[in-house]
């Protein structure tokens, strides 16, 4: 076969892959298992709050509500 030929043969087989490109995959897809804690934070996965959420104070504190002197107080 001469080149030329050849060449024409060959471009008319494989010109479908430039008619598609397949999406790249995510950054780390392919990663099996786990990632560790630190990972997950560097990745943006787990966002880290320094400031706890305050706890609901209670109405009457919890030693209160229990005693017997809270008992009496309210009948």
């Amino acid at each position: 076969m001469p080149e030329e030929e050849r060449q024409k043969k060959l471009a008319s087989c494989s010109r479908h892959r430039f008619r598609y490109i397949p999406p790249n995959t995510p950054e780390n897809f392919w990663e099996v298992g786990f990632p560790s804690t630190q990972t997950c934070v560097e990745r943006g996965y787990i966002k880290e709050d320094f400031a706890p959420c305050q706890r609901p104070k209670r109405r009457q504190p919890y030693a209160v509500m229990f005693s017997p002197k809270g008992k009496e107080q309210k009948t």
